[in-house]
């Protein structure tokens, strides 16, 4: 039954499916450079996940015999069909968002401000300001390097993979304009009072 598996499965799973006979070092590699834009994926966990779907027979592990002894794993045909399954199965899944900027704008206080991290003293909206200012330069980092990838031509227009990249180009470009409103407006933040 497809979604018996945890996503974390199917991550490996789909992997596999475009890079077989890989070890886990290059599904990291992988995982860093695609999806890793927007699914967080511990190296550790993609291990754990690894040996356990060789355990349920989804997945194929092979060991070089000398050398550095590598292990190259690759889909067997029930995981090729359970990924199958997985993907033309309908969800009703939404975004979740974990970012710790908004998150620390979130328990900003309200009011005159107390004192910093060393307890001195801070003005009234600077700490969010500060805040703001990070968010944007961080953002504006990230949009360049998604904007490298486009200039790259990888992924490929027209792809899947590429609409997974506009999403972020999108998002970056949305929560850049955000932070430079926080900034501007740090008593008067868009949607009303912070803390509300």
């Amino acid at each position: 039954m497809p979604g018996a598996l945890p996503i974390s499965a199917y991550v490996v799973l789909g992997l596999l499916d475009r890079h077989d006979g890989a070890t886990p070092y290059q599904l990291d590699q992988r995982i860093r450079e695609s999806i890793g834009y927007f699914w967080s994926f511990p190296r550790s966990q993609l291990y754990e996940e690894a040996g356990r779907l060789v355990r349920r027979g989804l997945v194929v592990e092979r060991q070089e015999e000398g050398g550095r002894r590598r292990r190259t794993l690759s889909l067997t045909a029930e995981g090729r069909h359970e990924l199958r399954q997985w993907l033309t199965t309908p969800t009703r899944a939404t975004t979740e968002i974990h970012d710790e900027g908004l998150l620390r704008l979130y328990f900003q206080p309200l009011g005159p401000a107390e004192g910093d991290a060393d307890g001195a003293p801070v003005e009234g909206g600077s700490a969010v300001v500060r805040l703001a200012a990070e968010q944007i330069e961080a953002h504006e980092a990230r949009l360049a390097e998604y904007e490298r990838l486009v200039a790259s031509g990888r992924p490929l227009p027209g792809s899947p993979q590429r609409a997974t990249l506009e999403v972020g180009l999108r998002f970056e470009q949305m929560i850049i304009g955000f932070w430079r409103q926080i900034a501007a407006s740090p008593a008067n933040p868009p949607g009303g009072a912070l803390g509300a």
